[in-house]
């Protein structure tokens, strides 16, 4: 069976102005640690695409699908359209694909779908 995609739509974190309550506390005592506080805080946010983050609704879609992936023994790629070119988002959307989406072959399926959902969707 081909892989399952996920599309999802990351956002940067910003890493200038982005800092934790403890981090500012030591930014407000030594200006020179400001870049270090800046960066630590924003290391710590890191999530599995770097310096960037997945809306709840993105999130939730990747982590269906992963557990459903891991109980079924199916793989799954991961498209982030945050990452890619203006012009492959472009030709994702004439397609008709938003995010989040599950595709398989020229069948997709948007929103945020329940396991029955996913089984249907690979039935057909």
């Amino acid at each position: 069976m081909a892989k399952l995609k996920v599309y999802v739509h990351s956002l940067e974190v910003p890493a200038d102005g982005f800092v934790e309550k403890e981090g500012a506390k030591h930014t407000i005592c030594v200006p020179e640690l400001k870049e270090t506080a800046f960066r630590e805080a924003a290391e710590r946010h890191a999530s599995l695409f770097g310096n960037r983050c997945l809306s709840e609704e993105d999130n939730k879609v990747l982590m269906m699908v992963d557990d459903f992936c891991k109980s079924n023994c199916l793989e799954y790629e991961v498209i982030d359209l945050g990452k890619i070119s203006v012009f492959a988002k472009f030709q994702l959307r004439v397609k008709g694909i938003n995010t989040p989406a599950i595709s398989l072959g020229k069948k997709t399926l948007c929103g945020i779908p329940s396991n029955e959902d996913i089984k249907k969707f690979l039935a057909r």
